[in-house]
């Protein structure tokens, strides 16, 4: 641990005497020592967890002596290896360049042609139903 008990007391005299000060003008006096000596033990207390805190932060060669030297490289090397693929993936692109080839046009590309947009100003009947039995599929 950081520091030594004193550190523990100390903080707790001053959160004391700071609750002391702020709770003497308005209780009594009986009030303002048991609220000084329930600072005292809250002040003490975080003085200790941050002394206990600092101290495992400042030491952490405690931790790595217990683990054993084989294990010490262990995560520290990365070995990765790929399987060399690109004979057969080079046989793929021939086979699939080679059917593309004796193929016709007509299965190719070919764009979407989009029914004619019409504007509701003038609305046909019959397209009007028409558009709502595709909606409803009916």
């Amino acid at each position: 641990m950081v520091g030594s008990w004193r550190l523990n007391i100390g903080f707790g005299v001053f959160g004391a005497i700071l609750t002391f000060l702020f709770s003497l003008s308005n209780n009594p006096i009986g009030t303002t020592c048991i609220r000084s000596f329930y600072a005292f033990l809250v002040f003490a207390a975080i003085a200790f967890v941050v002394r206990l805190v600092f101290g495992q932060l400042m030491n952490p060669v405690k931790k790595m002596e217990a683990i054993d030297a084989p294990e010490e490289d262990r995560g520290t090397v990365l070995d990765i290896s790929t399987p060399d693929d690109g004979d057969s993936l080079s046989e793929m692109m021939k086979e699939q360049w080679a059917e593309g080839k004796g193929e016709t046009a007509a299965s190719g590309f070919e764009p979407l042609q989009p029914t004619r947009l019409v504007s509701l100003d003038n609305p046909n009947p019959q397209e009007v139903v028409q558009a709502i039995r595709r909606l409803t599929d009916e």
